[in-house]
């Protein structure tokens, strides 16, 4: 089990990281304007590797990898609350400068919110091939559990892991990685960021709420889904469906992981099928 999760925490974890930081005075890079709809858009063109660190309510401070010239947006998912959000760019090393940092005390309007935004881990639009397939893939879908059957037995059937990938990442030769899912939908290979990220954007596109949940399966760091179903939160695990061949749901318990995660990235309960 190990060997299949094998993926850098350091490339793609919402950890905390160590870095020495200085700061640069910019205007308007990072816009809350949508924070009650549950996330924030940041756009800042650099050719240096870029950060988003989002801390709630004075706590851990969570970064994420940010692409450069173009709106990203991240979910602001603990709850309601104070959230700090700031921008980092390298300049050397492990030392970064902030550009800039905004809080703001956050009531997201509906809790479901920032599972259902199109952020820079889970990327959609409408109209798009990621929704286009996904609507493809549930048009004879009567109800929510049925959409998520069809999307979930098309990617346990439709990929493979990339062994090759997870060592370019897990050696350090690969040191950014965002995933992809117009990329991801088109190949029929990818790491557990990829498929966790493509199974959410459908989900979301199709008006079902679907975290994107990072953490431990055993002593590996990992990505996985929890997708809400009448108000029940169900663990779903691509990866595993892929790296052991478990497909051709008939039911949703057909879906659900079966595996124990632990140091998850959210506090979402989840339910047994």
């Amino acid at each position: 089990m190990k060997r299949l999760f094998r993926i850098a925490c350091a490339v793609f974890a919402a950890a905390a990281l160590s870095m020495g930081v200085t700061a640069a005075a910019v205007n308007d890079v990072v816009d809350m304007s949508n924070s009650t709809h549950g996330y924030v858009t940041v756009n800042y063109s650099s050719s240096a590797r870029l950060k988003v660190g989002i801390q709630y309510n004075g706590g851990k401070t969570v970064f994420y990898d940010c692409p450069s010239g173009k709106d990203a947006s991240f979910s602001l998912d603990k709850g309601n609350g104070k959230y700090t959000v700031t921008l980092y760019r390298n300049v050397s090393g492990t030392s970064y400068q902030q550009v800039e940092s905004k809080s703001m005390n956050v009531t997201v309007k509906d809790s479901y919110a920032p599972y259902l935004a199109s952020t820079s881990e889970v990327q959609f639009s409408k109209g798009d091939t990621v929704s286009a397939k996904a609507a493809e893939l549930c048009k004879n879908a009567k109800t929510d559990e049925a959409k998520v059957i069809a999307i979930y037995n098309y990617m346990a059937s439709r990929y493979t892991y990339d062994n090759k990938l997870a060592n370019e990442i897990t050696s350090g030769k690969i040191t950014k990685y965002i995933p992809d899912t117009a990329a991801t939908l088109k190949g029929t290979t990818g790491i557990c960021y990829d498929f966790s990220s493509l199974f959410a954007a459908m989900c979301r596109s199709q008006g079902i709420p679907c975290a994107l949940t990072k953490g431990y399966a055993g002593s590996s760091y990992h990505a996985w889904n929890k997708v809400n179903l009448n108000g029940k939160w169900y663990q779903i695990d691509l990866t595993y469906a892929v790296t052991r061949s478990v497909k051709n749901a008939k039911t949703l318990h057909d879906c659900v992981s079966p595996l124990t995660y632990t140091n998850t990235s959210d506090a979402l309960a989840v339910a047994a099928a």
